[in-house]
């Protein structure tokens, strides 16, 4: 009831609960200027005011309004393990993702929880287009580096959160992109154990190998940049959205280009 009054006090008007997670509720809302959204109620007792530059402090709980997405996430395309992207669709898909996460980077932020989950898939007019969501445990960069707590998923988490060897920059979420992306094409995790320590021992022993089912060289070179352990050598958005993989004039054809460009056609 409190959730609901503190929606309605800052004329956001709920219409259901979407769901519920460790850092809140998310329900289905109506705003007057920005109309169909999905407002997040945050617990004060979860919420880190530091963590977001906040002037003062609070006292209350806290609503985040984000888009609303009306279609299920990429985890539903990682666990039919019956369903395959076409290289065009795959490719869109990616271009999507990190075309959304260079965004939150040049706002000097770190999602730091990317993953199939995270990622919405929404369709207007027939057209599949994806957003980020879910971020809860954003942080806003100080000074280029920052020193970040191992939140988020393990699995699909950076070797410099699990072994905590070094600062954390942006480039966690780069690494967290490659692990989706990865999953996307494998349905399964690049590194997949069932303990901490075990991931840790994997990123002691080596780079990720490319899986056997991955045939497209340009694809797994691609990746690769993505999945690096050394957080130096891993490509920023930047660099990703710059490999041949999307601009080689080999590798793209009319279809990849249009879809890339309009978004995803909703029969996948």
């Amino acid at each position: 009831m409190e959730e609901l009054q503190l929606l309605m006090g800052n004329n956001i008007e709920p219409i259901k609960t979407l769901g519920q997670g460790a850092f809140g509720r998310v329900y289905l809302s109506y705003h007057n200027e920005l109309g169909i959204i999905a407002a997040k109620v945050m617990k004060i007792e979860k919420f880190d005011a530091r963590e977001w530059d906040a002037a003062g402090a609070l006292n209350h709980d806290v609503v985040i309004l984000m888009e609303y997405a009306n279609a299920k996430s990429l985890d539903s395309i990682v666990k039919d393990k019956t369903q395959y992207l076409t290289s065009a669709t795959y490719r869109a898909l990616a271009k999507q993702i990190l075309e959304g996460i260079r965004m939150v980077h040049a706002a000097r932020l770190i999602h730091r929880d990317i993953k199939p989950e995270n990622i919405m898939m929404h369709s207007a007019n027939g057209i599949i287009k994806v957003k980020l969501a879910d971020f809860g445990l954003a942080k806003v960069v100080q000074n280029t580096l920052l020193g970040v707590s191992s939140y988020g998923t393990p699995l699909n988490m950076a070797p410099e959160l699990v072994l905590r060897d070094v600062p954390a920059t942006n480039k966690v979420d780069m690494y967290s992109v490659g692990t989706v992306l990865y999953q996307l094409a494998t349905h399964d995790y690049p590194i997949n154990v069932n303990s901490v320590p075990e991931l840790q021992k994997k990123f002691a022993a080596g780079p990720i190998k490319r899986p056997a089912s991955m045939l497209d060289g340009m694809q797994w070179d691609f990746l690769s940049k993505l999945l690096e352990f050394d957080p130096n050598k891993r490509f920023s958005a930047k660099q990703a959205l710059q490999h041949p993989y999307f601009t080689s004039l080999a590798e793209i054809t009319p279809e990849i280009r249009q879809i890339t460009q309009n978004g995803v056609n909703s029969n996948i």
